[in-house]
């Protein structure tokens, strides 16, 4: 059996709260709402020995539907394209802001400004992913950069000391 609910389904979870740090005042989305469908896998026919079938299908929400305009922000929707990826590094490499990189891909795409399919936040934990993915070579790139400057200058000079982890 498998169920797909509304992201407002169930109660909210009861938030532990500390009087001496400051708190947002953020709503939980969860309002009950029984929006779903339930599929179920059950026995058929000889030929089709199991069969998915929607045994359960619940359309009233008991809140407000997002617009069209709304439902493109939700992080499902929000996609950068492999070709998109490849442009934003492109302008991580020159130094642009992450603000310059949005206005000119809008002005490419001739889309209006915050029409992209991807926000500003998409764009930055972008970057932090891959700059997460480069930081642990870092010192292999260091030492690979010492190697290739010492057989081009033979007055380069590096030393190298390794160091164990103490646990």
């Amino acid at each position: 059996m498998q169920d797909f609910v509304c992201q407002c389904e169930g109660k909210p979870r009861l938030k532990l709260v500390d009087s001496f740090k400051e708190q947002r005042n953020k709503k939980s989305v969860r309002c009950g709402c029984k929006a779903r469908i339930r599929i179920t896998l059950k026995k058929s026919f000889d030929i089709f020995p199991q069969e998915w079938q929607i045994t359960e299908f619940i359309t009233e929400h008991n809140h407000e539907l997002l617009s069209p305009v709304e439902v493109r922000f939700l992080p499902i929707n929000r996609k950068i394209s492999n070709a998109d990826e490849k442009r934003i590094l492109l302008f991580k490499e020159i130094g642009l802001s992450v603000k310059e990189m949005m206005r000119i891909m809008e002005l490419e795409k001739k889309v209006k400004h915050g029409y992209l399919p991807f926000l500003e936040k998409d764009v930055r934990n972008l970057l932090t992913k891959i700059g997460k993915k480069h930081e642990v070579n870092d010192a292999m790139d260091l030492l690979h950069h010492c190697k290739v400057a010492k057989e081009e200058n033979s007055k380069f000079q590096y030393a190298l000391q390794l160091m164990k982890k103490e646990s």
